[in-house]
């Protein structure tokens, strides 16, 4: 080992103290984007009464699925949910449509899905895009029975995640 003169610091130390600020700052980010998705699932939105309600039920795993009215690969993974459903309930699933809550029951009706909660912005639709990470529609964020993302999708899934997503919303699995 190698003595310094006192008030001298030698390079290995100041590399080793560079690349411990450099960790922090990644966990520090990572951290972050594990505590946003709890303020994503206490976000307010508006349910079919037009009551402020959270995002994500308390305590009940959810599928999130952001979707609009005019988007035809929501059209297309609602068609898939319902021929899985084959009638069964999907009470996992929060059908979250950009131009209001209402605009999402013709879109589960037409494919016979039923037992679902509808939500639409409390805000304008730009304030409600602002509140997801990935623009665009389909985008579907799984949420663990306490309100953390477990599974995001952005864009329509490929089959095994489809039949993972739908686990969720039959209440057969808590995580896809």
């Amino acid at each position: 080992m190698t003595r310094h003169r006192s008030g001298t610091v030698s390079l290995s130390t100041i590399v080793l103290l560079v690349v411990a600020f450099a960790c922090a700052a990644l966990v520090g980010g990572r951290v972050y984007a594990r505590s946003a998705p709890d303020r994503l699932a206490t976000a307010l939105v508006r349910d079919l009464g037009g009551q402020r309600v959270a995002l994500v039920p308390k305590g009940q795993p959810t599928v999130v699925m952001v979707s609009s009215r005019t988007c035809p690969w929501c059209k297309k993974a609602l068609a898939d949910f319902g021929r899985m459903a084959n009638g069964r309930p999907i009470p996992g699933l929060t059908l979250f449509t950009l131009e209001g809550a209402a605009d999402g029951v013709p879109m589960l009706e037409r494919e016979k899905l039923h037992g679902a909660r509808f939500v639409g912005p409390a805000g304008t639709r730009e304030e409600a895009e602002r509140l997801f990470t990935y623009p665009g529609t389909p985008t579907f964020i799984a949420f663990d029975r306490n309100g953390r993302v477990v599974h995001t999708i952005p864009g329509y899934p490929v089959q095994p995640e489809l039949a993972r997503l739908f686990a969720v919303m039959v209440r057969e699995a808590d995580v896809p």
